[in-house]
């Protein structure tokens, strides 16, 4: 699997405003255990009504990925003290869990994430093309289970941020 920068936001599968496909993923820290999109969300507000409770950031990321090294420490720095977003590193990559895990720890980042080992999800969403995929990529899914961002790519100079701000107060909105 090798990891570049191949594909523009706009050519990926997901697009904003249309509903973000569903799956059913390994969970890092516990292989035996199988997580969707919908169990990132309050469990005990999607039960009383439509739609997710949170919105959720989908990152996409291999371990052999520079700039995924230096946009997720961004990301779970931003994520602080926002109670109403759930982020998921999603790792596009054919490797044992606990290589994920380890690469996560050594990051010093505080958040698990899921194993997309063979890319179906990736391929899904269009991270992935054959045994390519475009990672680092963002995919901000509101409470409403709609696309509100679609990022690929990543520099430091990226107003990532603002970007992920601005994604999040439109997911507030139907």
């Amino acid at each position: 699997m090798s990891a570049q920068t191949l594909l523009a936001a706009g050519d990926l599968k997901v697009q904003p405003g249309k509903i973000a496909p569903r799956f059913n993923l390994i969970h890092l820290e516990d292989p035996t255990k199988r997580v969707s999109l919908r169990d990132f969300a309050d469990s005990a507000k999607f039960a009383s009504q439509p739609g997710f409770g949170k919105s959720v950031i989908l990152s996409f990321w291999s371990t052999t990925c520079v700039n995924c090294r230096a946009e997720m420490p961004r990301i779970q720095s931003w994520l602080a003290g926002k109670s109403s977003v759930e982020w998921v590193p999603v790792l596009v990559e054919n490797v044992e869990p606990e290589t994920g895990l380890q690469w996560l720890k050594t990051a010093r980042l505080l958040t698990p994430g899921i194993l997309d080992r063979y890319q179906s999800v990736g391929k899904t969403y269009g991270v992935c093309q054959g045994q390519v995929c475009t990672v680092p990529a963002l995919v901000v899914v509101g409470p409403d289970q709609k696309v509100r961002m679609v990022k690929t790519g990543y520099k430091p100079t990226d107003s990532l941020e603002v970007e992920l701000d601005r994604a999040i107060a439109l997911a507030g909105k139907p």
